[in-house]
């Protein structure tokens, strides 16, 4: 089995743990923040700055790397330490797709790999009630209703604003995936085994 899940997800969704459950059911590996650690080793920049900045957008960045660009790209030539840092996940993600079958979070995976490697790209979303509920009572990233729902939107625009400027495509756009699941309808559990048979059917193609 050589296919690829991309997992793209709202914040508070549950996207993250359904991608390592799944991953864990099929047995292969996932990939989250160790593709900064790889990204880390081969662009010069420390993983924390890389944490700290991976989705962040100075607005000096005069343009999106074409996807072709990956395999040679040379540093000299991006305008800022965000397109550095992306062109470096991107490698990391390329690199760890072509060893075989895993699940790869966030960070435009589904663009990265694009005619690269046979994907399946997943959305995972919820309603507000249940991602603020998860944000206050699981992630505890926030204390009460109105730091979650502020939460929420923050971390959701940048996901967008971050797809949007290096894919040119939606966020979340159904359009742009092959399955779009939510999880506060289905649960956890549930979605992970309809991603699994959505999988081992895909794969088979």
């Amino acid at each position: 089995m050589d296919t690829v899940i991309t997992i793209s997800r709202q914040f508070g969704s549950g996207g993250r743990l359904i991608g390592k459950l799944l991953a864990q059911k099929l047995n292969i590996p996932f990939y989250d923040k160790e593709i900064i650690v790889k990204a880390a080793e081969n662009s010069g920049f420390a993983k924390e700055f890389i944490a700290d900045n991976e989705q962040k957008h100075s607005g000096f960045a005069s343009y999106a790397i074409p996807t072709s660009a990956w395999g040679g790209i040379s540093w000299s030539n991006l305008d800022n330490f965000e397109a550095k840092i992306y062109a470096a996940e991107a490698n990391a993600i390329e690199r760890l797709a072509k060893q075989g079958a895993c699940v790869i979070v966030g960070r435009c995976a589904d663009h990265v790999l694009k005619d690269k490697v046979k994907c399946l790209n997943v959305f995972v979303f919820a309603d507000d009630e249940e991602r603020i509920k998860r944000v206050i009572d699981v992630y505890g990233d926030a204390t009460d209703r109105k730091k979650a729902q502020k939460l929420l939107r923050d971390k959701d625009k940048s996901r967008a604003r971050h797809y949007r400027y290096y894919t040119d495509a939606e966020w979340g756009d159904a359009a742009n995936y092959d399955l779009c699941v939510n999880s506060a309808v289905f649960g956890i559990d549930k979605c992970v085994e309809m991603l699994a048979a959505a999988y081992l059917a895909f794969d088979k193609k």
